[in-house]
């Protein structure tokens, strides 16, 4: 059966999301328990972060979306062009109409900071590309 379209692959593409965050906020729980002086529960964090981590990788495995470096830096590209030119930009623009201008201002340095990375990833995949002919 095909996985494309189907429930099971938003599934995936949630549960892989959801693992992704809880990998991120343990990293950080990680930090901030070894910096209040909690090293057990640093790191339990830390190695359930790395648990979070290897569901993820399976799940976006299940998805087919590790592919070839030169592919994998295109999908880089076209997520690094969403959110610089559209998400963060919408953000930013509902932010000020709600009087959040603090976070208006984070989410445009957010959008300027994936436009580098945009750039970044362009270079590299060129350079790949014409030492590869």
């Amino acid at each position: 059966m095909q996985l494309k379209g189907t429930q099971t692959e938003q599934n995936l593409w949630n549960a892989f999301a959801g693992e992704s965050q809880t990998r991120n906020k343990y990293t950080y729980y990680s930090q901030k328990a070894e910096a209040e002086g909690f090293i057990e529960a640093a790191k339990l964090f830390r190695s359930s972060a790395a648990h979070e981590e290897e569901h993820a990788k399976a799940l976006l495995s299940f998805l087919n979306g590790i592919k070839d470096t030169k592919a994998n830096l295109r999908d880089a590209i076209q997520g690094e062009i969403y959110e610089s030119h559209t998400l963060y930009k919408e953000y930013e623009r509902v932010a000020l109409a709600e009087g959040l201008e603090d976070i208006a201002v984070f989410f445009k340095k957010l959008s300027e900071a994936e436009e580098q990375h945009e750039h970044a990833f362009k270079g590299l995949l060129k350079r790949i590309l014409e030492e590869n002919k």
